[in-house]
Order: C-alpha cells, then sequence, then structure tokens
C-alpha cells in the first residue's frame, strides 16, 4: 500500500486544514500501551463494514508530523484516509515518551491492524518509507536538535542529505 505523490499533497493539505481549528482538550494518556491502544481503536474505528486490514502511518521529522490511515479493500484497491487529529497528537506524544538518548526518536511509524488485539507495531528511529512525505534537510537540523542522539545513531541517508544542504548553502 502506497500514496502516490498528489495523494499525500492531499494528506499534508488536509492536515493544514485541520491543524488552523482550535484544539479540542484531549485526555494525557499515561504509557506509551495506552496511547498505542487509543490509535489502534479509533483507526478500527473508521473501518467500514467488509474493511479489514488498515496501516496506521506517521512520519514525524523536526517540524514535519503527519499521519494517515490506509486501508486495503477486499477488492485490493486502497483508501487513503486522514485519522483524527487527536491520533496524530497521541503519536507525538508517544515520540516524546518513547525518546532515548542513546538512539534518538522514532523518525517514523507503521502499525499494521488486522484487528483490536491483532496489529503489528514499527517505530523506526533510522529508517523512513519512501513513500513518505518527502524530509528537508532542515526537518532533519530540526529532529535533531529536538531529539538529540549519538553521532554513530544518525542514519547515513540523513547524514548525507545533510551534509549536501550545508555544502549547497555554505
Amino acid at each position: 500500500m502506497t500514496l502516490s505523490r498528489p495523494e499525500r499533497i492531499d494528506l499534508l493539505l488536509a492536515r493544514q486544514q485541520i491543524l488552523g481549528r482550535e484544539p479540542e482538550p484531549r485526555e494525557q494518556l499515561e504509557s506509551l500501551g495506552a496511547i498505542e491502544r487509543f490509535v489502534i481503536d479509533t483507526t478500527i474505528a473508521m473501518l467500514s463494514p467488509g474493511q479489514k486490514f488498515a496501516l496506521l502511518w506517521s512520519l514525524q521529522v523536526g517540524e514535519q508530523v503527519v499521519a494517515g490511515v490506509q486501508i486495503k479493500e477486499r477488492d485490493g484497491t486502497v483508501t487513503n484516509l486522514m485519522p483524527p487529529i487527536e491520533v496524530l497528537e497521541y503519536l507525538t506524544d508517544h515520540k516524546r515518551m518513547s525518546y532515548n538518548p542513546d538512539v534518538g526518536a522514532w523518525l517514523s511509524a507503521e502499525i499494521f491492524i488486522a484487528g483490536p488485539t491483532r496489529y503489528k507495531t514499527n517505530y523506526s528511529t533510522v529508517a523512513v518509507a519512501d513513500w513518505m512525505p518527502e524530509i528537508t534537510a532542515d526537518d532533519l537540523a530540526a529532529e535533531f536538535a529536538a531529539f538529540p542522539r549519538p553521532d554513530a545513531e544518525i542514519p547515513d541517508w540523513a547524514r548525507s542529505q545533510l551534509e549536501w544542504a550545508a555544502r549547497k548553502t555554505g
């Protein structure tokens, strides 16, 4: 399941419209498990009858914080949806709470959901799927400033992008 570039742009524009509204107070969840339970239950609630599998994804690098849901239909087609803003906010909380100075914070999350108790999570501190929105050198610089990590834990692709940007401007 992948998003085309126009679909990614549509999701980003929809996110900007959502974030422009006044935020509503939300319950503070105290554990990573509680956050995962909330985002999984909320994603499952988005499914229509007959829809069985969903991928909840989030890209959080620097100022770029986005999420989406891809639902695989029985006929093999994929439907892309925007999750409620609370899902994005809780995933942001998850990133902050799971930060480890020895390895950094996760950059991307993928939660494969087949049911309330059938799901698989992947929080990556080093990889971002190529179908996710593009990441700029400014995003990377902001990410590593906000969530420092040892130099050895900076992914090669990120280091190359930062070095390339520095050469272009310097």
